[in-house]
């Protein structure tokens, strides 16, 4: 029996709801304005797609914010000083997903046709379960229904680890790595599909790396549009990513590459 793609496992913001990835941005960017660091919207979504404990880590980790944070408080951040700031993002997290967790458009539909040819639909977020308890109801109103969704706080490590994917198939009933597309817009979603052997494609318009809400991408000249789009592709495939895409249109075309590579 030929292999093909019985799975396709999507990230959460940026790539099915919240266009532009702006949800996590406002609430790390806020949080560590409460602790009197200002931090750049580059450096807050450097590290997207990681668990967002790990992500105000790694914040903290760049040399610019290390050296405010040894500034103001006289020594380096300790990992206290990442849990106080990590609960100060977690409930700016909760409001800011009420607010960014529209479905990107069209891909409820993408979803129904990939069930509709036997492909059964997976998740995996940086977000926790508190999050995901508000988001995934949030979505299936709105028609956007998966078939199974493990967030960061389901697994003893986050993106870039492939645990995700592997609790994913669990969930399926997928037996081989081979037959899974994982669909992200981060460098951190690219590495989890490198680390566990999976098909990756990431989206580029709708996600991190370019990093705007549709309407201000919408407004872009184009030439403006294709400079972004190409420096983000270039960061994304770097990365590791075997398919770059623009946005979800183009996900079945991949899919249709990947299924003739398999039966080759």
């Amino acid at each position: 029996m030929s292999k093909s793609i019985k799975a396709v496992i999507f990230d959460w913001a940026g790539t099915m709801i919240d266009f532009g990835c702006m949800a996590p941005v406002k609430a790390f960017i806020g949080a560590f304005e409460e602790k009197n660091i200002h931090i750049t919207l580059e450096e807050a979504r450097e590290p997207m797609g990681l668990a967002k404990r790990d992500h105000v880590k790694a914040i903290l980790s760049g040399e610019r914010v290390k050296n405010e944070w040894i500034k103001l408080h006289g020594s380096l951040p300790t990992e206290s000083d990442i849990d106080e700031i990590y609960h100060i993002v977690t409930p700016k997290m909760m409001l800011e997903i009420e607010n960014n967790s529209e479905p990107i458009e069209g891909i409820i539909e993408i979803i129904e046709k990939l069930k509709s040819h036997g492909i059964k639909i997976g998740s995996t977020t940086g977000y926790i379960d508190i999050m995901m308890e508000k988001i995934i109801p949030a979505a299936a109103a709105k028609g956007l229904i998966v078939d199974s969704a493990i967030n960061s706080s389901d697994c003893k490590e986050g993106r870039p680890s492939p645990f995700m994917i592997f609790r994913n198939m669990e969930n399926l009933g997928i037996y081989d790595v081979c037959e899974v597309l994982k669909v992200g817009d981060t460098v951190a979603d690219v590495g989890e599909g490198v680390n566990a052997g999976a098909w990756t494609a990431a989206v580029v318009c709708s996600g991190n790396e370019i990093g705007l809400p549709q309407s201000k991408f919408n407004d872009l000249s184009e030439d403006a549009k294709n400079q972004m789009v190409n420096t983000a592709s270039e960061k994304l495939k770097i990365a590791g990513a075997n398919y770059i895409i623009n946005n979800m249109d183009e996900l079945f075309s991949v899919i249709e590459d990947i299924n003739n590579k398999l039966k080759a």
